[in-house]
């Protein structure tokens, strides 16, 4: 026990230290030097490396054609880094989008041909063969020659089979963008299809006849670059779906350590950093919805191991309340470093006019001296004293538990990668595990007892703390005249036990599930995907069943879940409500909402599509500018136009910025790399393929492992660099009409093609008015506060009832799924940095106020759980002292919570007098309550009663939230309906 007490100390003691070297070590994006990230290095550079050798070799580029280059381009944009599944997922629905494409290609191509009439169009073959026999003897070439470049100039163009052609190409263009801005998941769909019908729309009018073939130039490249994406995945490290989800599996076990380890820092009086903490939320969640859309491709997963899919599924439920009970205790810790904070920032002597008289200090006043003087109460010396104390009998009675739940955590991750490593060759012996469960036990049995003696210790330890305000009979002495500090370490102390007890017993359960896979699991098998196996099962078996010794009996019953989920979301609906009746008649509404879906921001992304299509496209159907455009490769201009528009201008001016500078830059590496490779001679296969490998490994780094928000840079770098390398190289070994040049000729022409299409995407996107992020994120959160008026009043009917159906995982699910919607806001109000918005609601507010909704949303989760598990008579005392159910404290916080959601969307000044501070009510009514009769120490000493403290700690976390964000959003809208009172009014 003391080797493995010194190897815990030394590994915190390694946090410690490696945290405080990460001040000197590399950026994020380059600190990936270990076993796993190099294998997916490894596994996309050879895909990409053997895509570009293509171009370099005679047979494949003559065999392909001069668009060879496409499949490295298509893998730069979709890499082989995940599972097989996922990237094959990917690849289809991006050759769903290119093959629709095609598709809707020939049916326009037959429809616009079919308007001009056959007479006339063997006049103009005729007029054609004449020109370019002419044309051939002026020139010299072949006639053949002659007539391409004679189609190419427009020869062949028709009023009425251009107008076909830019129809019907604009609807599917409309079609793809609504497609996209419904549904994220067929972004690449829209792009891919976009790219094939652009080669519709450019070269379609001038052809002399039908073409099937003429996407065939791009989808055939495209095809094989994913085809050897797959092979890669297949060959080079192959990788499980259920190695995947284990990995992401001890990767939140690990996290929820941490919970343990920042309590017992805290309890020791050292300094914390708010923003650290609240990255590690950010990233726990993250992490555990990044997890969720794997476990979907389980039941078709091929894999060998010692657990099977359905081990792995079964997993995941102990797993998600080890990271709520995790994310419980990391909340708290937050919350008290935010409370503390606000406290140590208060003026050492507060105003009390008793809101009277309107301040001169401006906006807010009134809110801002009234929650002054609600904090004021936290700075009193006494409870300064009394927060001191019980750290400090918190950190000799949690010691232990905090101590073996970190070592727990530790344990776990190293059971699950012991069983994810190896899996083929090499694995672990069973005397491995056999010392894994026998070491498991013993943490399993040594966590259980301190648990037991922390519970005991903590409880005896805050009654002796405090038994100056108990009598011989461990009744309260003095209640009336006790103030709010008085119960201030107990309640505290109660809250910070039950988080830390909680997260401990969730630990524990997430051991027992460890074990019982390690011992019922004891060789490494080949799991075959279990939705065949089911399906074969069921047929041979005379009644439907599962299939018997399949998996554990443990985790919950899918049926019985379902249910409760439908259970609860049907009563949501009802508390929502059956809405307004609506005067209007059915064909006013009809009208209503057809201009509301031509004009909401996805219409109007698919409107502004349309038109940068047809600006940039206009060009290629004039005679006088044809050829020019065709040479000029005029096609990525309208490309790179297509995929800059996007729906939100905060999105654009980043990617912008982006697309521009990785064409400059992927640009030069390929323009470098082709004189490299080839100094001044037409391009040597060997020189470039041996430069291509080592600027691809540039390439393919910055892809995989650059943050997020350059993805658009990174694959801008890999595009362009390939375009200039296959164009130049296509110069001296194709015969083309049109070829844009080698080296520095190819390498300028890319980059002016490319910042006209941005010019032309720049002006589309901010005429006639910008898409506001800054709208979107607004109208986001209103939404998001109105979810949780729904969340309040679902626990409202809850709480103090006996349900028949237990909501504790409908109420996980809630609120991971509104966690969910918060978090995927940090990206776009990241990026408002570089939005131009009028709005009175800037980055920092927006900010805050996603912030105070994720502890709103939290504080109402837990709250939902515990109207499940604490016992009525709690429930009751809660509604009683605290005025939980009272109808005007109710009111006012639905009152509050309604002005908020309305100022959020349309930007309105809040009225100066609301019923704010919560807080300060609920106390008011907690004053006027007997509190003698409802508190002794018999009653610390129930095991429902820690519970009981932190459902009052939650309410009043929702209730100071509220209080919070009507400050920060009249700092930022103003105030409306001033209320001015003389100092010597008579209320």
């Amino acid at each position: 026990m003391a080797k493995e007490d010194s190897r815990e100390q030394s590994g915190d003691k390694g946090d410690v230290s490696r945290a405080s070297r990460r001040r000197f070590s590399l950026p994020a994006w380059l600190d990936h030097f270990n076993a796993h990230d190099l294998k997916v290095v490894f596994r996309c550079w050879a895909a990409l490396w053997v895509a570009s050798l293509l171009m370099f070799i005679g047979p494949a580029l003559h065999s392909i054609g001069i668009a060879t280059f496409f499949g490295a381009l298509l893998l730069y944009i979709v890499p082989p880094a995940g599972i097989l599944f996922n990237y094959l997922i990917g690849a289809i629905i991006l050759l769903f989008g290119m093959c629709l494409a095609w598709a809707w290609g020939l049916l326009t191509m037959k429809a616009a041909l079919a308007a001009r009439p056959d007479h006339k169009t063997q006049a103009l073959l005729q007029q054609l063969q004449k020109q370019a026999v002419v044309k051939a003897q002026q020139d010299g070439d072949s006639v053949s020659w002659a007539a391409q470049k004679l189609i190419h100039q427009g020869f062949m163009f028709d009023a009425r089979v251009t107008a076909v052609f830019y129809v019907l190409s604009c609807i599917f263009v409309y079609a793809m963008a609504r497609l996209r801005a419904a549904n994220h998941k067929f972004a690449l769909s829209e792009t891919f299809g976009n790219i094939i019908i652009d080669l519709f729309l450019l070269f379609g009018p001038s052809l002399p006849e039908f073409n099937a073939q003429l996407a065939k130039v791009l989808v055939e490249p495209g095809a094989i670059g994913i085809g050897l994406g797959a092979v890669c995945c297949l060959l080079f490290f192959p990788q499980s779906t259920s190695h995947a989800v284990l990995q992401k599996m001890e990767q939140i076990v690990r996290m929820t350590g941490s919970s343990f380890r920042t309590t017992r820092d805290r309890l020791a009086g050292q300094e914390l950093k708010l923003s650290d903490l609240q990255a590690m939320r950010s990233k726990t969640v993250a992490a555990f919805n990044a997890m969720k859309p794997m476990l979907a491709f389980l039941p078709l997963d091929f894999s060998r191991g010692r657990w099977n899919t359905d081990d792995v599924q079964n997993l995941n439920g102990p797993i998600r309340q080890a990271m709520v009970a995790h994310l419980a205790l990391l909340d708290h810790n937050i919350n008290r470093l935010t409370l503390d904070q606000k406290v140590k920032d208060l003026p050492e002597s507060p105003v009390h006019n008793g809101g009277q008289e309107k301040s001169p200090l401006g906006v807010a006043s009134h809110q801002l001296q009234e929650h002054a003087n609600v904090l004021a109460v936290f700075k009193a010396p006494e409870l300064g004293a009394i927060r001191a104390q019980t750290r400090e009998l918190l950190k000799d009675s949690t010691a232990d538990v905090l101590q073996l739940g970190s070592e727990c955590s530790s344990f776990v991750a190293e059971c699950i990668h012991t069983a994810n490593s190896r899996r083929w060759f090499g694995s672990p012996s069973q005397e491995k595990f056999d010392d894994l469960v026998s070491k498991g036990e013993d943490i399993q049995e040594r966590l259980r007892s301190a648990r037991s003696a922390s519970l005991a210790k903590t409880t005896e330890g805050l009654i002796e703390q405090h038994a100056d305000i108990f009598d011989e009979n461990g009744h309260l002495k003095y209640a009336d005249f006790l103030g709010p500090h008085a119960f201030h370490g107990l309640v505290l102390g109660m809250v910070i036990e039950d988080h830390i007890l909680a997260s401990a017993a969730a630990n524990e359960d997430l051991l027992a599930h460890i074990l019982q896979l390690l011992r019922s699991r004891r060789q490494n098998r080949t799991w075959f995907p279990s939705g065949p196996r089911y399906a074969i099962s069921w047929l041979l078996r005379a009644h439907p069943g599962g299939v018997s010794g399949a998996s554990l009996e443990t985790g919950d019953n899918p049926d019985e879940v379902e249910n409760q989920y439908n259970d609860v979301y049907q009563e949501l609906r009802m508390i929502h409500g059956p809405g307004a009746r609506r005067g209007q008649g059915l064909p006013s509404r009809i009208i209503r909402r057809t201009y509301n879906w031509f004009t909401n921001p996805s219409g109007i992304y698919a409107l502004r599509m349309v038109v940068v299509t047809i600006a940039t496209a206009i060009p290629s159907a004039i005679p006088s500018t044809a050829d020019f455009y065709y040479r000029e490769k005029g096609i990525w201009g309208i490309i790179t136009a297509q995929i800059a528009v996007v729906i939100y201008m905060s999105d654009f001016t980043f990617s912008l910025l982006g697309r521009a500078a990785g064409t400059v830059v992927g640009g030069i590496i390929g323009m470098v790399a082709w004189y490299i490779g080839s100094g001044h001679g037409p391009g040597n296969a060997y020189g470039l393929a041996a430069i291509a490998a080592a600027a691809t490994l540039i390439l393919v780094w910055w892809r995989l492992f650059l943050p997020p928000m350059m993805t658009g840079f990174a694959v801008m770098c890999g595009a362009t660099f390939v375009l200039v390398m296959g164009f130049s190289y296509d110069d001296a070994h194709t015969t083309q009409y049109g070829l844009p040049g080698h080296g520095y000729e190819a390498f300028y022409k890319r980059v002016v093609t490319v910042l006209l299409g941005l010019v032309a995407a720049f002006v589309v996107q901010i005429f006639p008015r910008p898409p506001s992020a800054n709208r979107h994120i607004r109208k986001t959160l209103s939404r998001a506060i109105h979810t949780l008026s729904d969340h309040y009043a679902l626990l409202l009917s809850h709480w103090n009832q006996n349900k028949p159906n237990p909501i504790d995982e409908v109420s996980e699910q809630i609120s991971l799924n509104l966690a969910e919607s918060l978090i995927t806001l940090q990206g776009p109000i990241h990026l408002l940095k570089f939005e131009i918005s009028l709005g009175s609601l800037d980055q920092e507010t927006l900010r805050r106020t996603q912030g105070f909704c994720q502890d709103m949303n939290q504080a109402l989760c837990r709250l939902l759980i515990l109207s499940d598990s604490l016992p009525l008579e709690l429930q009751d005392r809660l509604a009683r002292t605290l005025g939980f159910l009272d109808d005007n404290i109710v009111s006012g916080v639905m009152a509050i919570l309604g002005v908020i959601e309305q100022s959020l969307k349309s930007g309105d000044p809040l009225p100066e007098r609301l019923p704010t501070p919560l807080v300060k009510r609920c106390y008011e009514y907690w004053s006027a309550k007997d509190r003698s009769a409802e508190f002794s120490s018999e009653i610390m000493r129930d095991p429902n009663y820690r519970r009981y403290c932190v459902a009052v700690s939650l309410y009043v976390k929702f209730l100071s939230a509220i209080d919070e964000l009507v400050i920060v959003l009249k700092m930022a809208l103003g105030e409306s309906h001033i209320v001015y009172r003389s100092e010597n009014a008579v209320v």
